[in-house]
């Protein structure tokens, strides 16, 4: 980004992530306003803003650590879902495919956004997740359980760890 003098930290085919300093906020109004004039210019259909607090970076540092650490030593939580499936998913894993879901209007399934928060010991724990929604055809898995279905008769299954955020 030529004006704010910053460079990507995250990009894909489908996106492109900047971190703007505080110091530079001031200029992101005239900067967007360019921006979405010459949209067609850059070839761009989309523009989005999120602004994140400190604590939320250090929450999505801390979460992506537990999720790293929970894959390697198997470290699961259970989430439940309002259809009354129980998923057992790594710690810190955010987007999570339940395994026997597809079907012919989800060819891959469906999938959930797992929202977490650190306990008092500063664990992380799961404060909520999104509604059912398909997993798209262009998302790639990160990790996928051996075994899915637990126990004989029981709505338990391990989910599937999905890279949505990379894709998006």
């Amino acid at each position: 980004m030529y004006h704010l003098k910053v460079e990507p930290t995250e990009e894909s085919k489908a996106f492109m992530t900047f971190v703007i300093p505080h110091d530079k906020e001031q200029l992101l109004t005239g900067f967007f306003g360019e921006l979405q004039d010459r949209e067609s210019e850059f070839g761009i259909s989309d523009i989005q803003l999120g602004l994140a607090t400190l604590e939320e970076v250090f929450l999505n540092i801390a979460r992506r650590a537990e999720l790293e650490s929970a894959t390697v030593e198997g470290t699961m939580v259970t989430l439940e879902l309002e259809s009354g499936i129980a998923v057992e998913i790594p710690v810190g894993a955010r987007f999570v495919g339940i395994p026997g879901t597809e079907n012919a209007e989800n060819p891959r399934g469906i999938m959930v956004e797992v929202y977490w928060q650190q306990d008092g010991s500063g664990s992380m724990c799961i404060s909520g997740h999104s509604p059912e929604m398909r997993i798209p055809e262009n998302v790639s898995v990160i990790y996928e359980p051996s075994s899915q279905v637990l126990g004989h008769g029981q709505r338990r299954v391990r989910g599937i760890v999905i890279d949505y955020e990379s894709n998006n």
